[in-house]
This record gives structure tokens, sequence and C-alpha cells, in this order.
């Protein structure tokens, strides 16, 4: 167990805590994950900002959303047959597909990820 540091106040004790630690946040979808938590559950996302974990936390959403987005995006375009051969023969049609695509797989992610 750890030791609790007190300092002594006008004859009260107050625990030493940790400074604020500075969050970044420079991704999408760490972005998203530190909105639902700051409406949805602020308990969650104060404890971890007592730990001084929210960082680390995002950081790891940050990474499993880019691992899941990566492997859905291909996934996909095996399914729906998005391939550069559609890219050569129309390519207004393969952005359209593209961006499809990547309206699904973000909103798959939201839902399974960030919103969980």
């Amino acid at each position: 167990m750890k030791d609790i540091n007190y300092s002594e106040v006008n004859g009260y004790l107050f625990p030493n805590l940790k400074g604020r630690e500075e969050v970044k946040v420079n991704s999408y979808f760490a972005q998203m994950k530190l909105k639902y938590l700051k409406t949805n559950e602020q308990g969650h996302l104060f404890s971890l900002m007592a730990k001084n974990e929210l960082s680390t936390y995002l950081e790891q959403v940050e990474k499993e959303a880019n691992e899941m987005y990566e492997r859905l995006v291909e996934e996909f375009k095996v399914k729906w047959n998005v391939t550069e051969k559609l890219k050569e023969r129309d390519q207004m049609e393969w952005v359209q597909q593209m961006n499809n695509i990547d309206n699904v797989v973000k909103e798959i992610i939201l839902k399974e990820l960030i919103c969980n």
C-alpha cells in the first residue's frame, strides 16, 4: 500500500497530491473519447485525472482505435471491391467509396470503443 504524505495547515492535515498532468489530445479518436467521458462518465474521468492516468488512457484508446481503423478499412475495401483498378477506371467513384468506408469505420469505432 502506498504511503500518503500530509502537510499541516492551520492545524489540519491535507494529503500531498500530485500536480495535474498535462493532457495532450491531438488525435480524432482521443478527442472523441475525452468528449464522451466529459459528458457521460464524469466519475471515470475524475478517477483518471486524480491518478494522473488520463493521458495514458487516451493514448491507449487512440492506439486501439487506429489499429481497428486500419484493419476495418482493409476489410471493407475487399468486401466492397474498392481496388486500384476502380481507382484507375473511375477515380470519383473510388473517392466516394473510400469516403463511405471512412464514415462506416469511424461509426463502428465510435460505437464499440469510444462510447463504451
